[in-house]
């Protein structure tokens, strides 16, 4: 009796975990949310701002060198003029699921630019890093 309940419970065991870790199909997603930046500058008041999300560091180099503004609207805001109100950027979010709902895989934007105009204008930007969208939706920054 007793070897027949530890069989059948191995057995039990091994069809989850093959469920489980085996290549089954699995959910594909696509998704993201709205990353709330508050941006503030202790040499004077803001003429513009604009905010633009990448996915890999690479990409904000040039744009910060050149201090670029956004390319398109997609994963972009920009206030001009800017009143001191919070920008709203996009910030995509992808992931893979396994059959039983377990996140496998789980991707989104890393890194945020954004640039400042002043009345003068002068201008400078600032990389910042994007928190986890589970933790956290809202980043602040000071342009100097």
């Amino acid at each position: 009796m007793r070897r027949a309940f530890l069989t059948i419970a191995a057995l039990v065991i091994a069809g989850v975990l093959a469920w489980e870790f085996s290549p089954f199909p699995v959910t594909i997603w696509d998704g993201g949310f709205n990353l709330t930046v508050h941006v503030t500058s202790p040499a004077g008041p803001l003429h513009s701002v604009s905010c633009q999300a990448f996915g890999r560091r690479e990409q904000t180099e040039e744009v910060l060198e050149y201090l670029l503004p956004p390319e398109s609207l997609g994963y972009s805001a920009v206030a001009d003029p800017f009143v001191g109100e919070p920008l709203k950027v996009y910030v995509p979010v992808s992931g893979r699921d396994s059959p039983s709902g377990r996140t496998l895989r789980r991707t989104q934007f890393r890194y945020l630019v954004v640039i400042g105009q002043w009345q003068d204008g002068r201008r400078a930007g600032k990389l910042v890093e994007i928190p986890d969208g589970r933790v956290s939706r809202e980043v602040s920054v000071v342009l100097r």
